[in-house]
C-alpha cells in the first residue's frame, strides 16, 4: 500500500513538475523595419534604337541571318524567294496582250476591195447622175419651148430621181460599212480599266519585288530570327530585331498589374548570371509602356504585358542579346511595424498572434495593413519590443503555455 501511495504521490509530482516548465519556442522582438514587396522578370538585353525587319510580301526564305549574328551596314540578312511573284508578272503581263486581241477582234474588219467597189459604183452613180441632170435640163427648155411633149420631160426627170437616190443608196452604204467598222460606245473606257487594273497589280509586284534581297541599316547584333532557310516568312509578322550596339538598355515585359506600381527612374537590381555566379548590378527605369500586349505564358495562360526600359550603371560584361534577371520593387516603406507572415494564424474574421505575457502565451487579436512578400504590418494590437511566437502553427501551442523566452 505504501509503494503504490508513494508511485502516486510521484506520477503527480511528475506531471505537475511538466505542466508547468516552460515550453521551448522561437520567440521573436516585435521590431520596426522596412516593408518590402518585390518580383523578379527576366529581361533582354537590347539598343534603345531597335530596328525591326517585317517581310513585304509572303514567301519562303531563300536565306535569314542567325540570332547572335553581328552584321555590317550593307549586309545581306534576308533574302525571300520571288518565283511566284515572278511567275505572277508573267502572268498579268499575258493578260495584257490578251486585252489587246481581245480589242482586236471586237473590231468588225473591212477588206480593202469592198470599199473599192462602193467606191466604183459611187462614182459610176455619180457619172451617170451628172448625164441625167444634164438631159433634164436640155428636156426642159424643149419642154418649155414646146418641141417634147411632157411625157418625154417627165420620163427623163423620173430617171434623174432615180440615179440620184441610187447614189445615196451607195453612199450611206459606204457610211454603214465604215460605222461598222468603229468601236462600241465604252469599248475604249473597257479595256483600258482592264489595263490600268492589271498595270496597279504589276506595279505592286515590281514594288514587292525590289523588297526580296534586305540589307542591314547599319551595324548590329541580330537580337531575334524569327525564320529559318526554307521556311516561310509572313509578310503581317516581324522576322528579324537588330540591336546597334551604342544606346544598350534592358526590355523587361512585366505584368500590367506589376506596371501600375511602379515608377520611372525608380531603382531596380540586375542578377546577370555569367558561368556558376551571379552578379549584382543596379539599374533605373527609364520608361514604362503605356500599352499592354496579350502574351502566353509558360502555362498557356493568357496574359497582359507592358514593356519596361532599363538603363544598367555598370556595362560591364554586358553583351547585346542575352537575358539577365531583374528585381522590381512594387512596395517600399521604411520604419513600419512588422511581423513574419509565419507568425499570424486567422480565424473567420480576425487576425491574431501568440504574444509572451510574463512568460505566458496569450492570444492576441491584432490589426494588419499592407504586406510584403513574407511580412504584415501591424496597425494595432501589439507594438514594438513585445515578444511573439515565430510559428504560429506550432502544434504544442495553447492558450496558457509557459515558455522560454529564446529571442531571435
Amino acid at each position: 500500500i505504501f509503494l503504490i501511495f508513494l508511485i502516486i504521490i510521484l506520477t503527480a509530482l511528475y506531471g505537475f513538475i511538466k505542466m508547468n516548465k516552460p515550453v521551448d519556442l522561437k520567440i521573436v522582438t516585435v521590431k520596426r523595419n522596412s516593408l518590402i514587396r518585390s518580383f523578379k522578370e527576366t529581361a533582354k538585353i537590347k539598343s534603345d534604337d531597335e530596328i525591326v525587319i517585317t517581310p513585304k510580301y509572303n514567301a519562303k526564305i531563300d536565306y535569314i541571318v542567325k540570332e547572335g549574328d553581328k552584321v555590317s551596314k550593307g549586309d545581306l540578312i534576308l533574302k525571300l524567294n520571288n518565283s511566284e511573284l515572278s511567275a505572277k508578272k508573267r502572268e498579268l503581263t499575258a493578260q495584257i496582250g490578251t486585252l489587246s486581241g481581245q480589242r482586236s477582234m471586237s473590231k468588225v474588219q473591212i477588206n480593202d476591195s469592198q470599199l473599192k467597189s462602193l467606191d466604183i459604183a459611187i462614182d459610176l452613180a455619180k457619172q451617170q447622175l451628172a448625164e441625167l441632170e444634164a438631159d433634164k435640163n436640155r428636156y426642159k427648155e424643149l419642154y418649155d419651148s414646146g418641141a417634147v411633149a411632157f411625157t418625154d420631160y417627165d420620163k427623163i426627170s423620173r430617171s434623174y430621181d432615180d440615179a440620184k437616190k441610187n447614189l445615196e443608196l451607195k453612199e450611206n452604204e459606204k457610211k454603214v460599212l465604215l460605222d461598222s467598222a468603229k468601236e462600241k460606245q465604252g469599248t475604249k473606257e473597257y479595256y483600258d480599266s482592264q489595263k490600268q487594273g492589271i498595270d496597279a497589280q504589276i506595279q505592286e509586284i515590281d514594288n514587292n519585288l525590289s523588297y526580296t534581297d534586305v540589307y542591314s541599316p547599319s551595324d548590329a547584333i541580330v537580337t531575334k530570327a524569327g525564320g529559318k532557310v526554307g521556311g516561310y516568312a509572313n509578310a503581317s509578322t516581324q522576322i528579324l530585331e537588330l540591336s546597334p550596339s551604342n544606346d544598350i538598355i534592358a526590355i523587361c515585359s512585366v505584368l500590367s498589374s506589376d506596371a501600375l506600381a511602379l515608377k520611372k527612374n525608380q531603382k531596380v537590381t540586375i542578377l546577370q548570371k555569367i558561368g556558376e555566379d551571379t552578379y549584382q548590378k543596379s539599374g533605373k527605369i527609364l520608361d514604362i509602356g503605356k500599352y499592354a500586349k496579350t502574351k502566353i505564358s509558360t502555362l498557356g495562360l493568357e496574359e497582359q504585358r507592358v514593356d519596361v526600359k532599363i538603363s544598367i550603371d555598370d556595362m560591364d560584361k554586358i553583351i547585346v542579346g542575352c537575358d539577365i534577371d531583374v528585381i522590381f520593387e512594387s512596395l517600399h516603406i521604411d520604419d513600419v511595424l512588422t511581423v513574419s507572415k509565419s507568425s499570424v494564424f486567422e480565424d473567420e474574421k480576425n487576425s491574431y498572434v501568440w504574444k509572451v505575457d510574463n512568460g505566458v502565451l496569450k492570444k492576441t487579436k491584432i490589426e494588419v495593413g499592407r504586406q510584403s512578400d513574407y511580412d504584415y504590418e501591424i496597425t494595432s494590437g501589439i507594438k514594438e519590443g513585445d515578444n511573439i511566437v515565430e510559428d504560429a502553427n506550432d502544434t504544442n501551442i495553447k492558450e496558457g503555455l509557459k515558455v522560454k523566452v529564446k529571442n531571435s
